[in-house]
């Protein structure tokens, strides 16, 4: 499964720069020194910043700039203040400037024992830049870019906010969010946390999905709109695409003002709901499945089409105006609503089918 992939790619990573850096971080010194390297980078509108860290936070702003300021903190761990200040004093920062994008590059000392090194950056960048930055232990936000966007880290949240362009963002155990995203695709990833998408338009393919945590997504436009839990709910709101696709493994999937040509949704243990906006085509081809739950469904006005409804273990009721043709009782109904092309599937195991 791609996601699967994704997240297995991220927290890869994630041990790679770990390993660089020393495992010996996991078990915390006593003592700790702090300093902070300043330093700046021309860098023209369409370039791509690329930074990682084996620990500690990132946060990048776009502003109305000309270059690349980073505030790096970088702080020592060690048995005693003098040793900690003597492994920080070591770490120098730069800038690997390539035909392809500019990276920041830490020179850190190899430790041993019970020494390690955090560090954590803050950086402002003209707004028309792309980003590629890890985190192996520590959180990632990211605001106010016109570029694309990949950010991962393997133990901590990841935070976008008023992106033009594609993102990507993966953490291992942590929450995901987005907001106000415009443009090329999205995918938000975490194997262990929430995940949040707010307001994104003009978006091609659109993937939300927590392996273990719930699912939300409002103001969505896209082509296609993939969001799914393996452990959690999902929750789909005020949405537009031509093809959606839920799916919760434990937990409900909802859908409130929805509007497309095609949807799935399918919940292993929970309750399926969908509510289609009154501008839907009538012409709507919808599947809801649940194997342990109710299934309710609002068609849109203008519905047309083949109705199959049934549940093995409770109650069938439609409002609609369902000619059968085949078979009706309390548990099936199967028939045409029309003379439209449409098509309305809702299927349970237990649990009630209502069709409103």
């Amino acid at each position: 499964m791609k996601w699967t992939r994704e997240i297995r790619r991220a927290i890869l990573l994630a041990a790679m720069l770990l390993w660089v850096g020393g495992c010996n971080g996991l078990f915390l010194p006593r003592a700790q020194y702090e300093r902070t390297v300043e330093l700046q980078q021309a860098m023209e509108a369409g370039s791509t910043l690329a930074v990682s860290t084996a620990s500690g936070s990132i946060d990048v702003q776009g502003a109305a700039v000309g270059e690349a300021q980073v505030t790096a903190t970088i702080t020592g761990y060690a048995s005693t203040e003098e040793e900690a200040m003597e492994i920080a004093e070591q770490v120098e920062i730069g800038f690997q400037q390539t035909t392809e994008r500019v990276e920041i590059k830490a020179d850190r000392p190899r430790l041993s024992g019970r020494r390690s090194i955090s560090i954590s950056y803050d950086i402002i960048v003209p707004e028309q830049t792309s980003l590629h930055c890890i985190s192996a232990s520590g959180s990632i936000g990211v605001a106010d870019l016109q570029g694309s966007v990949q950010a991962q880290t393997a133990s901590g949240s990841v935070t976008a906010e008023r992106i033009g362009g594609s993102v990507r963002l993966h953490s291992a155990s942590g929450s995901v969010k987005a907001r106000e995203v415009r443009g090329g695709d999205v995918g938000l990833y975490t194997a262990s946390g929430s995940v949040r998408l707010w307001d994104a338009s003009e978006i091609g393919q659109c993937g939300v999905h927590s392996s273990s945590g719930s699912v939300a997504a409002s103001g969505v436009e896209a082509d296609r709109i993939k969001i799914s839990a393996a452990s959690g709910s999902v929750d789909l709101d005020d949405a537009k695409a031509a093809e959606v696709e839920m799916c919760a493994s434990s937990g409900h999937a909802h859908a409130r003002e929805i509007e497309c040509s095609r949807l799935e949704a399918e919940s292993s243990s929970g309750s399926v709901s969908v509510t289609f906006t009154p501008t839907t085509p009538g012409d709507v081809s919808a599947d809801l499945r649940a194997t342990s739950g109710s299934v309710t469904v609002v068609p849109p006005p203008d519905f047309a089409g083949r109705v199959d409804l049934s549940s093995t273990s409770g109650s069938v009721r439609s409002n609609l105006p369902v000619l059968v043709r085949g078979r009706m009782d309390k548990k099936h109904i199967t028939g045409t609503v029309g003379e439209g092309s449409g098509s309305l599937s809702a299927r349970t195991t237990s649990g009630s089918v209502t069709i409103r």
